[in-house]
């Protein structure tokens, strides 16, 4: 057995931590994502970082599932979702832009769209080594 297949190699933790391109998300199809793994080292000092602020603020209390879920929204939009294609508004394309996808993500309508975030970025956490190929490319998955 391929000792490849059983490691995440050097180029899948690059794809993990600096983001890869995930298509076929849920059935979706033309949407593209380019996400970071969840286990991305800046993925995860910003999770902690966030919960500790909240832990200070709850002044030691164990954080609440709405504080939980709101956390992790703001980092799927902060630092996992790194750009997108196919994505459109009333038939017009729409540009990645990282304010644009804290509102979409964030807001109480968007929770479809951060649970496509969350996927992705599964997606790749699971299986690294399959988005290497993508990884590199600064260009679009078209």
């Amino acid at each position: 057995m391929d000792i490849n297949s059983l490691i995440v190699t050097d180029e899948g933790l690059a794809a993990l931590d600096n983001g890869a391109w995930v298509r076929d998300i849920g059935g979706m199809p033309g949407l593209a994502l380019k996400v970071r793994g969840l286990t991305s080292p800046d993925v995860q000092k910003a999770i902690t970082a966030k919960q500790a602020a909240l832990r200070a603020k709850n002044k030691g209390k164990p954080l609440e599932a709405e504080q939980l879920a709101k956390t992790m929204n703001e980092i799927l939009a902060e630092q996992v979702l790194k750009d997108w294609e196919g994505i459109e508004d009333a038939g017009q394309p729409v540009a990645y832009d990282q304010a644009l996808a804290t509102k979409w993500i964030t807001s109480r309508n968007g929770e479809k769209f951060a649970s496509i975030v969350l996927r992705a970025a599964q997606m790749v956490d699971a299986d690294a080594n399959a988005f290497v190929e993508e990884a590199g490319k600064n260009s679009s998955p078209a």
